[in-house]
């Protein structure tokens, strides 16, 4: 007698998730968010990086501040995606995210669209995007420390200032320029790109759920990584009582939505090996030099 394997008959996809798979991952779809993305980052430095009076004068500028963000913002993202085109690891194109901010957007993301299933895989993935946004974010830094206008007005209590994070500090020592704080300076376009640039590769390295940093930390520490990423948790929780409420946002927010557990992998109880380990250990460097308590605040509060 023979076992006769039943298949149930497959559920039709509602019309939602046809068009979405069908035109979200379309090549023209991606293009179409970089335009806009490219549209409104290049707005966003025109009106608040720029230095200029008048729209059409800062436009130019702006477009020193958008080519730069987008890519760096790109560079990151194509990072993850080659890694996983390595690996064959189905994922998809960079989406750019255009938004109504100060910076006119609020980054770019892949979708990778089935499971990583080993710790060297979700460690090289993991760490690819940022190391490569971080690499790429440097010569914009270096020409940016060097393009400032000094302000020569007095800052008042209410200025908006940006902290400037230790990569900051070594690009303006390693320049041989005097440093200087965001209250003495008007910062060029370009400058405020790698701060950005800077920024975002902060926060993706946070080692919380299946951010980047999550990602190279569940590949090091395997089944501890939920205790350290609750430990992370409630650090940048306790940053607020220093300023650093963007920090306790964005750890509340990622945690809430996503968890601080990140999935397993097959190999949890494996070692990583000692060169992955090398490469966990250069991303928290760069999330070292990356990290600044308090992003934007006023200069009045500023500690």
């Amino acid at each position: 007698m023979s076992e006769t394997d039943v298949t149930p008959p497959e559920v039709p996809r509602r019309r939602w998730t046809r068009w979405r798979f069908r035109y979200a991952e379309h090549p023209a779809f991606h293009f179409a968010l970089l335009l806009l993305t490219f549209a409104t980052t290049t707005l966003a430095g025109a009106l608040f990086f720029s230095g200029s009076k008048t729209l059409s004068a800062g436009l130019l500028r702006g477009l020193r501040f958008s080519i730069p963000a987008l890519l760096i913002l790109g560079v990151h993202e194509t990072g993850h995606y080659l890694m996983c085109r390595r690996y064959g690891l189905a994922a998809t194109l960079p989406y750019f995210i255009p938004a109504p901010t100060m910076f006119g957007t609020l980054g770019a993301v892949i979708r990778i669209k089935e499971p990583i299933r080993r710790k060297a895989m979700l460690l090289d993935v993991g760490a690819a995007g940022p190391l490569a946004g971080f690499v790429m974010t440097l010569p914009f830094l270096f020409y940016g420390v060097v393009h400032a206008t000094p302000i020569s007005t007095p800052p008042t209590a209410d200025t908006q200032v940006f902290g400037y994070p230790l990569a900051v500090r070594i690009a303006q020592d390693w320049s041989g320029i005097l440093r200087y704080t965001s209250a003495t300076v008007h910062e060029d376009p370009t400058f405020m790109a790698a701060w950005l640039g800077l920024l975002v590769t902060a926060l993706n390295l946070l080692p919380i759920g299946q951010l980047d940093g999550g990602h190279v930390l569940r590949s090091v520490l395997g089944r501890r990584q939920p205790r350290a990423s609750l430990a992370v948790l409630v650090l940048a929780l306790a940053a607020a009582l220093r300023g650093g409420y963007s920090w306790a946002i964005f750890a509340a927010i990622v945690a809430g939505l996503f968890g601080i557990a990140h999935p397993p992998v097959e190999d949890d109880d494996e070692p990583v090996g000692t060169g992955r380990l090398t490469i966990a250990l250069v991303c928290l460097a760069v999330f070292l030099l990356c990290f600044t308590m308090v992003p934007l605040g006023e200069l009045g509060n500023a500690r």
